[in-house]
């Protein structure tokens, strides 16, 4: 039975066990409460019964967070993946310095993430949870801790997630697509690929990864299971999870864009063999993809020239394909697929100021419906 005493700086408590025939004492001190002292004693309590190590909780948490993701984790799939783990080590160097796997509860996770979610948009929150939490569940399973202190954890809303969510209304993307048509030439991939993530929807890396095999002129589909690591590599990688490989169907006037393009590759190809071994759609000069802020830079031209007062990336065509979908009736289910989400759960959450919208003209439309019935 445990014995829990007052301290001056807390509530603290004594734990008798026998080992190797002789007694000995575990105690802990310092909990602001008697309820947390008490909680702590029989979760020892449990461990000693289970014939756990009872000093496997003492290590240092983010010494051995590193110890398990070098053994376990490094390496082991993608390069992106280990930078992920990377930020997760970093955000525990900043938030649990000095403390032991048993000192990270679930009120310090949590006030970690409140802290972290203040100055980070809500799905970078979220990674660093997803990544910290899958070594304390590694550490549950292994029986150094009982509980999970990640269990129910609360990411935050960030208040300016919403509002940060950079798109294009409806005529300034005709605008654009009509300059951008104007001005188009196969051998030039920036306002290509601009024209299809608009079309699309898709993912940067995702648009720069395809390659001509993905492209159906028949059935108009385009064919989404790989990309292009433009960060690290510079090579063909993964897409970023399973429900990213996808199939998704794609309008006329984008396929005769692609079209052009691939009559322009092809000729190309016959005056060199060796031009864009790849197969890529979309190359600059050295048949490579186009960078990332080469396409920034042609796309913040364009909406200069045409008076966007509105800095938008690449990205942000993504989510203007998306808004635009979901002002004209798109099914969201439908929508989460095309955009390839991991669940639907997460198109819900990025455009739910635009569901919100779309559910009071819903509203409205059941008001007009009900007092037209009325009126028969």
């Amino acid at each position: 039975m445990a014995n829990i005493v007052k301290t001056e700086t807390g509530w603290k408590y004594r734990v008798s066990y026998k080992e190797a025939g002789k007694y000995k004492v575990k105690s802990k001190s310092g909990f602001p409460t008697k309820k947390l002292a008490l909680l702590a004693a029989s979760e020892m309590e449990q461990k000693l019964h289970r014939g756990v190590d009872i000093n496997a909780g003492e290590e240092n948490f983010i010494e051995a967070f590193k110890n398990w993701y070098t053994t376990f984790r490094k390496q082991k799939k993608s390069v992106e993946n280990d930078k992920h783990y990377d930020y997760a080590i970093k955000f525990c160097e900043k938030y649990f310095a000095g403390l032991k796997i048993n000192d990270v509860n679930r009120t310090t996770y949590q006030k970690a993430i409140n802290e972290f979610a203040k100055t980070h948009a809500k799905e970078t929150t979220r990674k660093r949870h997803v990544y910290v939490r899958s070594f304390i569940r590694e550490m549950v399973y292994e029986g150094v801790i009982l509980r999970d202190p990640t269990a129910r954890v609360i990411i935050p809303d960030d208040e300016t997630t919403y509002k940060d969510l950079k798109s294009l209304s409806e005529v300034q993307v005709k605008k654009l697509v009509k300059e951008l048509n104007n001005h188009f030439n196969p051998i030039h991939s920036s306002i290509s690929v601009i024209l299809f993530a608009i079309a699309s929807g898709a993912r940067f890396s995702e648009i720069i990864g395809l390659t001509w095999d993905c492209i159906d002129f028949v059935q108009k589909t385009i064919k989404i299971n790989k990309t292009w690591d433009y960060k690290n590599t510079n090579a063909f990688s993964n897409t970023k999870n399973y429900s990213s490989n996808r199939i998704i169907t794609i309008d006329d006037n984008t396929l005769s864009l692609l079209n052009k393009i691939k009559v322009y590759q092809s000729a190309e190809k016959l005056k060199d063999s060796t031009f864009n071994k790849n197969k890529l759609v979309f190359i600059n000069g050295n048949c490579f993809p186009p960078s990332n802020n080469a396409i920034n830079k042609s796309l913040k031209r364009y909406c200069k020239k045409l008076g966007f007062n509105k800095d938008i990336s690449i990205h942000g065509l993504r989510h203007t394909h998306a808004t635009l979908l979901l002002y004209n009736d798109c099914n969201i289910k439908y929508l989460s697929k095309r955009l390839g989400h991991n669940t639907i759960v997460t198109t819900l959450e990025t455009y739910s100021h635009v569901i919100d919208e779309m559910e009071q003209k819903e509203s409205y439309k059941i008001s007009e419906l009900m007092n037209k019935i009325n009126e028969i």
